[in-house]
This record gives C-alpha cells, sequence and structure tokens, in this order.
C-alpha cells in the first residue's frame, strides 16, 4: 500500500509538472503571437511616418493610442467640432465642419522636408522666426506652426473658413503675439483696393454671392526685422499674384523658405504656364524641388528643362503638385535628401 501511494504521488507530480510545461509552452507561444503583432504594428505605424525623427514618433503613437478624446464636446457650437490633431508632433486642435474631417494622412513629403529644415527645433530655439499661410482654409498649417512655436501670419478671406479658424485659435490658446490673422486678400493689386470674392477670370460666374474684400500687398506689411522663414501660399491659381506682391522682399532675400500649391488647370492656363519659370528667373532662389501629398520622396532639384516641361507634363495628367524653393545661402543641395526629377515616378514611366 505504501508503494502504491508514492507511485500515486509520483504520478501525480509527473502530471503536474506536464501540464506545468504545457501551460508554459503556451503561454510562449502566445507570447510570441502578441510580439509578433506590436512588432508588425510598429512598423506599419513607422512606415506611415517615417519622413519624422524618433522622439516625434513616439509622441504621435502616444498621441493616436492614449489620446483621452479625439473630438472634444461641442455641444455649445454645434455648427463645427473640435478636433485633435496628432498625426505629427506637435499636435493642436482643428475647428471644422461637423460633416468634414481633414486628411488624416500628412502631406508626406512635406512633412519629410520640413523635417530635413529643422522647422521644429528652429521654431523651438526661436520663437520670433516667421511663417505666413496664405490662403489657410482651415489653417492646419498654421496652426501647428503656432505650436511649434512660431511667430504666424495667417491670410484668409473666406467667411464660414474665417469663423473656424478664429474657433480654432481660441482652442488653441496660443499667446496673442504667436498668430496674427490678417482677413485680406494678397494681390499684386494696391493695398486697400476693394474687390469681389470669389475672383473672376473672364469666365460666366457660377455663383452668386460675391462678397467684397480688401487686398494687400506683402511689400506693404510692416514686417518684424528679421526675415521670412517660410511662406507658404495656397489660393487656386493665384499663387503667380501673391509672389509679385512680394519683390521688393524676394529681392531683399528676406524670405528663406518658399512652399506653393501648384494647380496646372486651375484659373488662366497662361498664368500657370509662367509661374515656374517667373519664380526660376525673377525670385532666383538657389534650389527647386518638386513635392506630391501622397509621396514622401522629394524630386530635385529641378532643372531648366525640367522647369521647361514641368506645365504639360502636369497639365496632361490632370496632376497638382507642391513646389519648394529655397533661397537661404544656408540650404545646401546636400542637406535635401531626393531623387532626380527624371526619376519622377508622377509623370515620367517607368
Amino acid at each position: 500500500m505504501i508503494g502504491l501511494r508514492s507511485n500515486q504521488k509520483y504520478y501525480r507530480w509527473k502530471q503536474r509538472k506536464l501540464y506545468y510545461i504545457c501551460t508554459l509552452l503556451r503561454w510562449s507561444k502566445l507570447r510570441w503571437i502578441i510580439l509578433s503583432l506590436l512588432f508588425f504594428i510598429f512598423i506599419t505605424e513607422f512606415y506611415e511616418n517615417r519622413s519624422i525623427t524618433y522622439p516625434a514618433f513616439i509622441q504621435i503613437t502616444i498621441n493616436k493610442f492614449y489620446s483621452n478624446s479625439k473630438e472634444q464636446d461641442n455641444s455649445t457650437n454645434p455648427d463645427h467640432i473640435i478636433i485633435l490633431m496628432n498625426d505629427r508632433a506637435p499636435a493642436y486642435n482643428l475647428a471644422v465642419p461637423p460633416d468634414e474631417r481633414p486628411f488624416a494622412d500628412p502631406d508626406r513629403a512635406q512633412a519629410r522636408l520640413l523635417e530635413q529644415l529643422h522647422f521644429f527645433d528652429t521654431c523651438r530655439r526661436d520663437p520670433s522666426t516667421i511663417v505666413v499661410h496664405i490662403g489657410a482654409y482651415l489653417g492646419d498649417f498654421g496652426l501647428y506652426s503656432a505650436a511649434c512655436g512660431c511667430t504666424v501670419y495667417m491670410f484668409e478671406v473666406k467667411p464660414e473658413v474665417v469663423r473656424l479658424i478664429n474657433s480654432s485659435i481660441r482652442h488653441n490658446s496660443f499667446p496673442s503675439s504667436r498668430l496674427h490673422f490678417i482677413q485680406k486678400i494678397v494681390s499684386d493689386l494696391p493695398s486697400n483696393t476693394t474687390v469681389k470674392y470669389p475672383p473672376g477670370d473672364g469666365t460666366p460666374p457660377i455663383i452668386d454671392d460675391y462678397i467684397s474684400v480688401q487686398t494687400i500687398r506683402l511689400d506693404d506689411i510692416k514686417w518684424p526685422s528679421q526675415s521670412i522663414f517660410m511662406l507658404k501660399i495656397d489660393v487656386d491659381g493665384y499663387e503667380l499674384n501673391v509672389l509679385r506682391s512680394a519683390k521688393t522682399l524676394f529681392a531683399e532675400k528676406r524670405i528663406q523658405h518658399l512652399i506653393f500649391k501648384y494647380h496646372p488647370w486651375l484659373h488662366n492656363r497662361t498664368t500657370q504656364e509662367i509661374l515656374m519659370p517667373y519664380v526660376k528667373n525673377e525670385l532666383k532662389p538657389k534650389l527647386m524641388y518638386n513635392l506630391y501629398r501622397t509621396d514622401n520622396t522629394i524630386y530635385g532639384p529641378l532643372r531648366l528643362r525640367d522647369i521647361k516641361v514641368f506645365y504639360e507634363q502636369h497639365i496632361k495628367l490632370d496632376l497638382a503638385a507642391d513646389i519648394y524653393a529655397a533661397f537661404s545661402d544656408k540650404t545646401l543641395k546636400s542637406s535635401i535628401k531626393s531623387k532626380p526629377y527624371f526619376k519622377n515616378k508622377h509623370v515620367i514611366p517607368e
């Protein structure tokens, strides 16, 4: 009987040992599966944001998974909602219509360019750094620049958008000295000229609700003594008018960096056709590059031969683009990681 009991105890101990071993093996497999999934998520997120620095990536990841609310309580503002824009660091609040959401995917090439220009560090190091955003629409770039710490000037005149921008400014609680919002059209017409908005282009009007607004030339604004670090323009085909309003600023080399939207099919096509040659020949940037929203690749520097065919290539494909022009002597070709324009997969078949 004693031997039988001893054998039973031994077998029970052996069964428990086998059970623990199997449990440990099952947990080990599950652990590796969990770790593999987490690693896959990390790689996926990093691929989507691979143009940003590691600290910024970590902050974005924390914002995505631990933000207490992306949309704040808007019971008192039924005409719009407030969204926490945390696609890149630092995050900021953005007012949008209830039925509209901003693009979840940021401008990849632009984000990569800003990183290479040390945009965030420049703003943090010197809050007097000036960023000018013309055609701000919802104000996302200007608000992001203000969140980085820059001194920002935003220009927009659409009444429904003006209300949203003012709400965004209130919800971000920026110091009054950091963000300046001007409700005038930037144009090469004499400042304080009264014009109708939207402007006409010689075609039959498709809307009747025009408003009267005043113009302003960038050269007529009393800017602080330092130069403008970044000038960003998106005015639906009127970029040339804005650039012509800043002839003195460019001549005095008071604008370091320029990003403008290139719409080959908007407004007067002749104007759009001469836009790139005007920037190259009249403003004389040190370098010019081509960017696209859905591609994190920067193409360039653009050569004279590239600029000559740029309009025809993009009008044929009905393709919008962003153009970056560097005017600062500190911006070297080696500091911008790019591909040659002849490898541009958007306009040149592989």
